[in-house]
């Protein structure tokens, strides 16, 4: 489509916001689960099939995939031409020049966006164009969008009063019945919900003592100095061109080391097959980030399948679980078609099951997947049908940076759960095997920060239990080159290796029932808690992002500890104060 003088149309709507959803990196899923809109609606929007009825669908879309104001700006004037375009032609789009149109120009319209090409009479649009934005072209009918925009909070309290009757013309006329949420602000509603409670809540499960796993970065057959529940090996001289130099011989030696050193701590072990030896490359193999490996699949997979084959009898009953390759989504990890990746899974988990029919299968932890880049990748992996062969996903679930705060790896478990699920695949456990490679470059954190993250690490996790995150592996122990040390290998724990335990003590075997945060808990900004049962009594678990929170206990209260090993009896009725530093606090069944 061109304009009058020849020049290209600009885009249209749906390829604006078909452009962001593709920017974002965000599912369908994973945007309704933002948007309060059903995923097929965002479809229809994207695709141009449907005009929203009102700017505000478009709106919060725009918000959830981070558009900036000057896009925002873009997408209004596409809206606008849109609604027109479809009032010039009532024959599609959603309505007719008494319905949108009318939203359009005045802001004072009272179509609500339906998704199936209706309009009902449900109240008054309150999103008529992006905050801030300014319109030269249409100088009269913005700058009266913008000032109905200021005036909505008059607005709601009119609208307010006619919600039981607009509740019922929805009911009539609008085949999804009430909107709630974002969706009723997307329709033209007053807002989203205000909701108490908690974020998630389940019947009581069990968190098994490996949910608390270390990644261990040392050859030295040594565990750690602290209870932990499992390890990974990783960054352990335990590679396959570290284990087969060269084709048919094997050197046992550094991995005997490491399983027979778990086996003495009985610590359960995730063993990660990865990195092919340099002699069985193909002619034009890309080397990897270790001097023994390459990054390329090997060019003949029946040495794989030897070697797969060799490790699977030797520990059998030995080794709990193998985790097939780590961080392909990084060439320097994996220079390979993600087809040969998913063969290889196919391939290897055949062999491990019928000769240890007892162990796990990891498929292999990708990574990068704060960008839209990594979880691409993911997805296409998903497509292969891998994910059949594994019994779990093995992920890199990092904050966005090296350093950041533990709770951001909530959101990208829920990411990574979104992709999955659109993907078809569904209820496989989450084990997230530690970082990107930028943790070896990030500065060290101070031993406030050091110590409070680490606990935290799991505590993220255990609140994204719901997003199926079953294991946390830490990265890693033993190395003193990482921002956040927990033991030199030969070396006593640090601070923060001590609070790791005594979570662990806290928790493990503990019964999880349900997470929240915020005011929707009666607490501050930032402020989270997670629910247990121990020994059938009630435990909770406090802390903040930053800064300090206060909080009044109930019924049963009896117990306070610290994290460095202190005590209190507490009443309910208390008021108590937590910070970055968790608390746990103990009730009476009953």
């Amino acid at each position: 489509m061109s304009s009058a003088r020849g020049a290209p149309a600009p885009p249209g709507l749906g390829e604006e916001l078909e452009a962001l959803k593709r920017r974002s990196g965000r599912s369908y899923a994973a945007l309704a689960h933002r948007t309060g809109l059903s995923s097929s609606t965002l479809h229809r929007y994207c695709q141009g099939s449907t005009v929203p009825n009102t700017f505000g669908a478009v709106e919060s879309i725009a918000r959830a995939c981070a558009a900036d104001e000057a896009e925002l700006d873009r997408l209004y004037r596409a809206w606008r031409r849109a609604v027109a375009e479809q009032d010039a032609d009532p024959g599609t789009g959603t309505g007719s020049g008494t319905g949108a149109h009318a939203a359009a120009e005045s802001g004072s319209g009272k179509g609500v966006d339906t998704g199936s090409g209706t309009a009902a009479v449900t109240g008054t649009d309150t999103a008529t164009g992006p905050p801030g934005a300014r319109h030269p072209a249409v100088p009269r009918a913005l700058h009266a969008g913008f000032w109905l925009r200021a005036a909505a909070l008059l607005v709601v309290l009119v609208v307010t009063s006619y919600a039981t009757a607009a509740s019922h013309l929805r009911s009539r006329s609008d085949p999804r019945g009430p909107a709630t949420g974002a969706e009723a602000a997307a329709r033209g509603g007053a807002g989203e919900q205000r909701l108490r409670g908690p974020d998630w809540s389940a019947t009581p499960r069990r968190v098994p003592a490996r949910f608390f796993g270390l990644t261990l970065n040392t050859d030295t057959g040594r565990m750690p100095g602290f209870r932990t529940g499992a390890v990974r090996l990783w960054e352990s001289e335990t590679r396959w061109g570290t284990i087969e130099p060269d084709r048919g011989r094997y050197d046992w030696s550094t991995a005997d080391r490491m399983v027979e050193g778990a086996e003495r701590k009985d610590l359960p072990v995730l063993f990660t097959l990865s990195g092919t030896p340099l002699w069985a490359g193909p002619p034009d193999a890309r080397r990897s980030g270790y001097e023994d490996s390459l990054a390329s699949p090997p060019e003949d997979l029946a040495d794989w399948d030897r070697f797969v084959g060799e490790i699977a009898e030797r520990y059998r009953g030995r080794v709990e679980s193998y985790e097939l390759w780590d961080y392909p989504s990084h060439p320097l990890h994996y220079a390979g078609s993600l087809a040969t990746l998913a063969e290889m899974v196919e391939r290897a988990s055949r062999i491990i099951r019928r000769a240890d029919p007892s162990a796990l299968i990891a498929c292999p932890s990708f990574g990068g997947l704060w960008t839209g880049e990594g979880r691409e990748t993911l997805r296409k992996f998903a497509r292969t049908g891998a994910f059949k062969s594994c019994d779990a996903a093995a992920l890199k679930l990092p904050p966005r940076k090296a350093a950041g705060p533990p709770e951001e790896t909530v959101e990208l478990a829920e990411e990574a759960r979104d992709i999955l699920y659109e993907e078809g695949v569904v209820d496989l456990p989450l084990w997230n095997t530690g970082t990107d490679r930028d943790v070896a470059v990030a500065a060290p954190l101070d031993a406030r920060r050091a110590r409070d993250y680490a606990v935290r690490f799991y505590l993220a996790g255990l609140y994204a239990w719901h997003s199926g995150v079953r294991r946390m592996y830490f990265y890693s122990w033993g190395s003193t080159g990482i921002p956040l040390v927990v033991q030199p290998v030969g070396g006593r724990p640090t601070e923060a290796g001590r609070r790791m335990e005594r979570l662990f003590r806290w928790l493990a075997d503990a019964r999880i029932s349900g997470c929240g945060k915020g005011t929707r808990m009666g607490l501050a900004e930032g402020a989270y808690t997670c629910r247990f049962e121990r020994h059938g009594e009630p435990v909770h678990v406090y802390w903040t992002t930053r800064g300090r929170a206060r909080v009044t206990l109930g019924e049963g209260a009896g117990v306070l500890r610290h994290m460095d090993g202190g005590t209190a009896r507490v009443r309910p009725g208390d008021r108590i104060g937590f910070g970055e530093e968790p608390v746990l606090v103990e009730y009476r069944a009953g």
